[in-house]
């Protein structure tokens, strides 16, 4: 784990654009509690919270990777890119 990007050193090569509109959901009855996005999100955007995957920090720090979405087995994420312009800008 010592050479996965930090939150830090992510910053230095990209720039952030405010979102305007939430890019991802919590489908509530598929998901499990399992934590898989929570121990694997890069960003640390998610929570568990009363059994329960919540996008709490997602709106300031999601990397727009779609970890989440690709490794829920339950298909409880309803992911999709910002906005055009809003986001992370790749330097």
């Amino acid at each position: 784990m010592e050479n996965q990007p930090t939150e830090r050193s992510w910053a230095k090569l990209t720039r952030r654009q405010p979102k305007t509109k939430v890019h991802v959901e919590v489908l509530e009855g598929k998901c499990t509690g399992c934590g898989l996005c929570v121990k694997l999100c890069p960003s640390g955007s998610w929570v568990l919270s009363e059994g329960t995957a919540r996008w709490m920090h997602g709106m300031e720090r999601c990397f727009e990777c779609g970890t989440c979405y690709h490794l829920c087995q339950t298909e409880a994420i309803k992911w999709r890119y910002p906005r055009g312009g809003e986001g992370v800008v790749y330097e």
